[in-house]
């Protein structure tokens, strides 16, 4: 495989590594975009992102492109006032145009860990060319069960540690008292979204994206979650007719930052399997749209201007 540092974005702000297979004629026809984990550099926790791209590019021949949002890492801070998530799908957005410049490639999936996923379905509800989403540890609404069972699990892993006990004094401060309540909230410079908001929010993007064939994969890990029945963390909506169109995964093996070099094996084999039947047209949601399922209107997509720079080959990024 090869490297190019690039800049891009309407002021060539944005900060990316793009990753493309030696021999053009092993191109695939889609393309990766690798994102920020929360507020992480765009090489992921423990390299992932770097060691994903250059394992799909290098073994498969799938491009892809790990680039810093607007702010973070590399990235210069936007130049516009626009809200955080219309500019994360601006950036999004200037970094497919910039593929499609490029290499000629015009349908993306997202690699999207944690907060990457939120991201990554939130730029795929108004730009078609998002053919896929990878949801690592993101969405999840367990039930009040499974939330039992995790805090007795944690409590029990470690019953004696001093951070175990001074969590459950606060946590019973906080129940037994509304002035300690009130002193622990936290002060949030973002609007808080409740949980009703983000429930119907998550709900009404699947309804669309499922029914357009964006291939979904949720992937869930055991740090994260610790156990999982019948796809635990879809909560009520694990009865939902999309549901029976997505990828959805627990493995208990992998931690939430991807830490041991063999759970970091496991999660390049299991992801590439999936990229590559994306690429093929294989997974739930692409076979349902195939079928003849009634397509979802789609919002026009939103414009972001791209000046592609480039800054030459690149060793280790």
């Amino acid at each position: 495989m090869k490297e190019t540092p690039v800049l891009f974005g309407g002021d060539s702000s944005l900060v990316g590594i793009v990753t493309t297979p030696s021999e053009e004629g092993r191109m695939a026809p889609v393309a990766c975009l690798m994102l920020n984990m929360g507020a992480t550099h765009r090489v992921g926790p423990h390299r992932a992102n770097v060691k994903l791209a250059r394992h799909m590019s290098s073994e498969y021949g799938i491009s892809s492109i790990r680039f810093d949002l607007a702010g973070l890492g590399d990235s210069g801070a936007p130049a516009s006032a626009n809200h955080y998530m219309t500019q994360v799908v601006f950036d999004m957005q200037a970094a497919m145009n910039l593929i499609e410049t490029m290499l000629g490639i015009r349908r993306f999936i997202v690699i999207g860990l944690c907060s990457g996923s939120t991201n990554g379905m939130a730029a795929a509800m108004v730009d078609p060319r998002i053919v896929g989403i990878l949801m690592f540890d993101s969405y999840a609404f367990p039930t009040r069960r499974a939330q039992l069972e995790l805090t007795l699990r944690r409590a029990m892993a470690a019953p004696t540690n001093p951070a175990v006990i001074a969590k459950s004094i606060r946590w019973l401060h906080r129940k037994f008292s509304a002035k300690a309540a009130a002193a622990a909230a936290p002060v949030n410079f973002m609007r808080a979204v409740s949980r009703e908001e983000t429930e119907a929010t998550f709900h009404r993007s699947m309804t669309e994206l499922v029914g357009r064939g964006v291939a979904l994969f949720f992937l869930y890990t055991g740090t994260k979650h610790v156990r999982d029945r019948g796809r635990d963390q879809l909560g009520r909506f694990a009865s939902e007719p999309y549901a029976q169109h997505i990828d959805y995964q627990f493995i208990a093996e992998i931690d939430h930052s991807i830490t041991t070099l063999a759970s970091q094996h496991t999660f390049q084999a299991v992801v590439s399997e999936w990229v590559l039947r994306v690429v093929a047209g294989r997974t739930p949601a692409q076979q349902h749209r195939a079928a003849g399922s009634k397509p979802v209107t789609v919002n026009a997509p939103l414009q972001a201007s791209v000046t592609p720079r480039l800054l030459g080959p690149v060793g280790s990024h």
